[in-house]
């Protein structure tokens, strides 16, 4: 469990926090680039990353093509296969509206189509926003830190290639950790919010099966502190 989300920001039993992100590639790849090919019009890699409180990378699931959606990325995830492996009783990560609700995500409610959304759920909206623009943050400091990764120059025209971009993004991710106490300037990061990828919504509803994500809600609205909002 994450001490820092559940004493700061109230979530009780979370392990981190989850996000999707693309690693542009500057050329088109010669294998299967059709795939590559994102909503912003380039190439890219997907791929998604769990942070804790202190933006410290926990666990990086890389290697999906651009096109492929956050949430099926997830799905298809040993982290997400193999469960039991990963998470305790209870266990969950916070993610944004780009991932379905479940017993080990829990992400912000949408608002539907023909209805607002309700004053709790708006109240756990701001609680969950205000914590997981932590994982914007790390990510944002992995590609502000190292240029290479910004821009693959790297042309994956084989299994091979692709396994020499995932090394590398890798390797980033594991100095970034290691140099995580070392201040970088403001300036990097702002340059590099611009840059980063928005996968878009996910189409909920109101009839889910149980999830965690209710269970939170509801915690959240019997604390002492949640009167106050």
């Amino acid at each position: 469990m994450d001490q820092g989300l559940k004493q700061a920001h109230g979530f009780v039993n979370c392990v981190g926090l989850i996000d999707g992100t693309l690693f542009p590639l500057a050329f088109a790849p010669t294998l299967n680039a059709e795939d590559y090919f994102t909503r912003k019009g380039n190439y890219a890699i997907k791929a998604l990353s769990v942070c804790d409180d202190k933006v410290k990378i926990t666990l990086v699931e890389m290697g999906w093509p651009g096109s492929v959606h956050d949430n099926r990325v997830w799905l298809n995830s040993d982290v997400y296969l193999a469960k039991e492996r990963y998470f305790s009783n209870k266990e969950y990560l916070l993610g944004d509206s780009a991932f379905s609700a479940s017993m080990l995500m829990v992400p912000a409610f949408k608002k539907g189509l023909n209805a607002a959304l309700s004053k709790e759920r708006k109240y756990f909206n701001t609680k969950l926003a205000k914590v997981r623009i932590k994982s914007e943050h790390c990510i944002g400091l992995v590609k502000a830190r190292f240029q290479c990764v910004r821009e693959l120059r790297w042309v994956i025209s084989s299994k091979r290639d692709l396994a020499v971009l995932l090394q590398m993004i890798m390797c980033a991710c594991i100095l970034q950790n290691l140099l995580i106490d070392h201040v970088i300037p403001e300036d990097w990061l702002e340059e590099q919010a611009e840059l980063e990828d928005d996968d878009g919504e996910l189409e909920q509803h109101d009839n889910e099966r149980a999830n965690r994500r209710d269970q939170v809600l509801y915690y959240m609205m019997e604390s002492p502190k949640s009167q106050k909002y």
